[in-house]
C-alpha cells in the first residue's frame, strides 16, 4: 500500500525534495544556501514557505522575511526542514483530495493537531516545537492517506463505523486489513524520518495521571493531547466541540502546566491553524465560518513576472528600465540585506542572500561571485547559486590579464558585460574547459569597493530562456551595489 501511494500523483517528486532536504541537513558541512537551494527548486513551495514564515507565529514583531536564505537563518536547518516537509506533504494530499469534503476535514484536523502541538510544546518546554508540529501533522496521517488515495473504501469504513457506533480506526482496519497507525509508520520509514516520529505510533502514550518527564514522553503526550483536542474541535456535533478545552484541562498533571495555560496554548494553536489555511491555499473545514482574507507575503518574488524581451533582426531589443514588479521585489530583498549589514550578520550569509536575490528577482538559473586573490592576479570562486555552480567555483582560477574571458574583461574595464547570446566557455580563458553551468545568456558585473575593483558578480540563464537585457542589468546593478556595501563593511 505504501509503494502504491508513493507512486501516485506528485509523491515521487515530493519525495525527492524531502530526501534532498534531509540529506542536506544531515551533512556536517551543511550551510544555509544548500538548504535554501533545495527549497527554491520549487517556486510554489518557496512562496508557501515565505508566507508561513511571515505569519504571526514566526514573526510576531520582527521585520518581514523576503528570502528563503533568511528564513533558514531565522528558523535553523532542522526547523525549516520540518516545516517544508509538512508543506510538501500537505500539498500532495490536498491535490489528491480533489476537493472532497471528507478529506478536506481530515486535512484540516491534521493541520490543527500540528499547530496545537507546536503551541503546547512552547508552554510545556519541549525543546523542538517544529518537531512537535510535524509529528502533529502525522498523528492522523494514515487515515488521511487512506481517505485521499482510497476514498470509496474510506467512506465505506466511515459509514460502517457510524452504523455500528464503532470507532473509525477499527472500521478502517476491517476494511483495509491494516490499521492507519501502521500505514503512517511505514510511510515515515520510507522517507527516512527520525525514529522519534515512528516511536509515537509504536509506543503507548503516558498515562494522564503521571507527569511526562523525559523529552520522548513529553513529545508523545503533547501530540496525543493535541490530536484529541483537534478531533473534538472539528466535530460537527456542538456538544463534542464543547469538550475540546476539557481535554486540555485534563492534561494538567501529565504536561506539568496549569490548565488555564494549556487552554490558552490550545486557543493560540487553533488561531495559527486558521491563519495558515489561506496561507497554504487550503480549503477550510466543511461548514466552517469564512476565514480571514489571505495574508499576502511582503515579497513573493518566486511568482513575480519576468521582464519580457523582444527581438529585432535577430538581436534583442533592450528595455531601458526594469519592470515595476521586479524592482519592487528587489527593493524588498535589498531592505532585508541592509538590515543584515546593520546587524553585522556573517558576511557569507549576507552575500548568500544577495545571490538568492539576484537569481529569484531576475529569474536567473545561476548566480555566483568571484573575488580577487591577495596578489590581485587571479579571480577565485567564492559563493554561488544554482545547479553545477559549486563544482565550477571550486576550480575557478582566472588570470587577470586581457583575453582571459568575459569575467576578467569586466573587472579590468570596471564596466559590466551583457552577453545576450553566448556560451559558458566565454566566462573563462581560451583553452580552459568550459564550465558545466547554464550560461547561454549572462551578465558579468564588476564589484567596486572604496574605488577599487575587487571581484565580479555573474547572473546567467540557460538555453531556451529569455536573453538578458537592460532591465536585467538594472536588477543586477542594484544587488552588486549592495554586495559592495557588504564587502566594504567587512573590511572597515
Amino acid at each position: 500500500m505504501v509503494a502504491a501511494i508513493a507512486a501516485k500523483g506528485d509523491f515521487p517528486a515530493a519525495g525527492r525534495v524531502i530526501q534532498r532536504l534531509h540529506e542536506a541537513v544531515r551533512r556536517e558541512n551543511c550551510n544555509a544556501l544548500d538548504v535554501a537551494q533545495v527549497i527554491l527548486t520549487d517556486p510554489g513551495l518557496s512562496s508557501k514557505v515565505l508566507r508561513v514564515v511571515n505569519s504571526s507565529f514566526y514573526r510576531p514583531r520582527g521585520e518581514p522575511v523576503s528570502t528563503i536564505t533568511k528564513a533558514v537563518f531565522l528558523l535553523g536547518f532542522e526547523a525549516i526542514r520540518d516545516l517544508t516537509t509538512g508543506l510538501l506533504l500537505i500539498d500532495e494530499i490536498a491535490r489528491a483530495a480533489g476537493g472532497r469534503t471528507i478529506i478536506r476535514d481530515v486535512l484540516y484536523q491534521c493541520l490543527l493537531t500540528g499547530s496545537v502541538s507546536r503551541s503546547l510544546s512552547t508552554v510545556v518546554g519541549y525543546p523542538n516545537p517544529e518537531e512537535a508540529y510535524l509529528l502533529g501533522l502525522f498523528a492522523n496521517w494514515g487515515q488521511l492517506c487512506l481517505a485521499a488515495y482510497y476514498p470509496d473504501q474510506y467512506e465505506r469504513a466511515t459509514r460502517t463505523a457510524r452504523e455500528h457506533d464503532d470507532s473509525l480506526e477499527r472500521a478502517l482496519g476491517e476494511e483495509f486489513g491494516v490499521v492507519s497507525t501502521e500505514l503512517a509508520t511505514a510511510m515515515l520509514a520510507r522517507w527516512n524520518f527520525p525514529v522519534s516520529y515512528s516511536d509515537y505510533f509504536r509506543q503507548p502514550r503516558p498515562a494522564g495521571d503521571r507527569l511526562a518527564a523525559t523529552n520522548a514522553q513529553k513529545l508523545s503526550a503533547i501530540v496525543g493531547v493535541a490530536s484529541e483536542y483537534a478531533a473534538c474541535a472539528v466535530d460537527p456535533d456542538l456538544a463534542v466541540r464543547a469538550q475540546a478545552n476539557g481535554i486540555l484541562r485534563a492534561a494538567e498533571t501529565m504536561l506539568g502546566r496549569r490548565a488555564d495555560d494549556l487552554v490558552v496554548a490550545g486557543e493560540r494553536g487553533a488561531e495559527d491553524a486558521r491563519e495558515h489555511v489561506p496561507l497554504l491555499r487550503m480549503a477550510g473545514p466543511h461548514g466552517a465560518a469564512a476565514h480571514r482574507r489571505p495574508i499576502e507575503p511582503r515579497a513573493d518574488v518566486a511568482s513575480m513576472p519576468r521582464a519580457g524581451v523582444g527581438e529585432t533582426a535577430g538581436e534583442p531589443v533592450l528595455q531601458v528600465a526594469a519592470t515595476e514588479a521586479s524592482l519592487n521585489a528587489a527593493f524588498e530583498i535589498l531592505a532585508e540585506i541592509t538590515r543584515g549589514i546593520l546587524a553585522q550578520e556573517n558576511i557569507n550569509d549576507t552575500l548568500a542572500m544577495v545571490l538568492e536575490g539576484i537569481a529569484r528577482t531576475g529569474k536567473f538559473d545561476v548566480a555566483f561571485l568571484a573575488l580577487l586573490n591577495a596578489k590581485k592576479d587571479q579571480l577565485l570562486g567564492r559563493l554561488g547559486y544554482g545547479d553545477g555552480v559549486a563544482e565550477y567555483l571550486s576550480a575557478l582560477r582566472i588570470p587577470m590579464h586581457a583575453n582571459s574571458g568575459v569575467l576578467a574583461e569586466a573587472l579590468l574595464a570596471r564596466e559590466p558585460r551583457l552577453v545576450a547570446r553566448g556560451t559558458s566557455a566565454m566566462l573563462v580563458a581560451p583553452g580552459t574547459p568550459a564550465p558545466k553551468i547554464p550560461a547561454a545568456s549572462f551578465i558579468a558585473h564588476p564589484l567596486v569597493v572604496r574605488g577599487k575593483a575587487v571581484g565580479v558578480m555573474v547572473a546567467a540563464r540557460g538555453p531556451g530562456r529569455p536573453v538578458v537585457g537592460a532591465s536585467d542589468l538594472v536588477v543586477v546593478q542594484l544587488f552588486c551595489n549592495q554586495a559592495g556595501l557588504v564587502l566594504d563593511r567587512a573590511v572597515s
